[in-house]
């Protein structure tokens, strides 16, 4: 927990610092060197238009905002997942229901979150299959999680493993986990409908 909040923090503390810096040239020198160039055609041409213009700064921040509210995606999705892979019972990576909600701390991504919710609810699957990509990920170095990706959607429809990925963790000699053995075992409880 204490590692939860220690990179909540620093990711939070990275956003703020983005979003209070700037991000064009600054505004001082460029200010000073317009006024001193208008005060001197003014001095030559005082009926010009340009003469009778108020001077206006621009408010707009919607660089600065999409910048600010990338990072904050981008760093609950890396929290998300080192949190998840450093659980010492059950480490594994994040499915998809959940790095959907991790997106949504920036808002853009909140529609997407509530899709991934309507279509793709955890279940004993789901979360196999994150453990098995974490797994195949640690024993061989590569992150080619293709064939993870594909066993969400059978996961997520069936809530139970597809035979080809079956295939795979036998070809790769990768066995199922205690924890989906378990609740495979336990029987599952319907709503009535």
């Amino acid at each position: 927990m204490r590692k939860f909040i220690t990179l909540s923090l620093m990711s939070l503390a990275l956003a703020l610092g983005v979003v209070m810096s700037q991000t064009s040239q600054s505004n001082a020198w460029e200010g000073y060197y317009y006024k001193f160039k208008l005060a001197k055609f003014c001095k030559y041409h005082p009926t010009s238009h340009k003469c009778f213009k108020s001077e206006t700064r621009s408010h707009n921040h919607n660089g600065q905002w999409a910048v600010a509210c990338g990072i904050a995606a981008a760093g609950a999705e890396m929290i998300g997942a080192a949190v998840h892979g450093s659980d010492k019972k059950d480490p594994r990576e994040s499915t998809i229901f959940e790095a959907g909600w991790y997106a949504s701390a920036c808002p853009v991504f909140l529609p997407w979150s509530l899709l991934v919710s309507a279509t793709c609810p955890d279940n004993q699957a789901t979360y196999e299959v994150a453990r098995q990509a974490w797994r195949y990920g640690k024993k061989t170095g590569t992150y080619n999680l293709a064939v993870f990706t594909d066993a969400y959607g059978p996961a997520c429809r069936t809530g139970t493993l597809a035979p080809e990925f079956l295939a795979f963790l036998k070809a790769n000699h990768m066995p199922l986990s205690s924890f989906y053995l378990s609740a495979k075992s336990k029987p599952v409880l319907h709503a009535r409908g």
